[in-house]
């Protein structure tokens, strides 16, 4: 289930086809950044300062690393 950050349900009924697999990537990077969160940063912005800022919180804290690479992630 993937929370559809447009309207904010849960599952978007008015999405094209392309909408619908942009959305199930979206869960995919979201599900990454809460993992390995400077990999998902990295994959998005390539080696840059949001990368290394969040290989710093990171090392200070999984859980600061997270919700900066899903907030990341998640805005486009």
């Amino acid at each position: 289930m993937c929370l559809c950050f447009k309207c904010g349900c849960f599952s978007c009924k008015n999405t094209s086809g392309e909408e619908k697999k942009k959305k199930k990537v979206d869960c995919l990077a979201i599900l990454l950044a809460i993992v390995l969160p400077p990999a998902a940063i990295y994959k998005k912005e390539g080696c840059s300062g949001k990368f290394w800022g969040n290989v710093v919180l990171t090392v200070l804290g999984v859980a600061p690393g997270s919700i900066d690479a899903v907030i990341h992630v998640s805005c486009t």
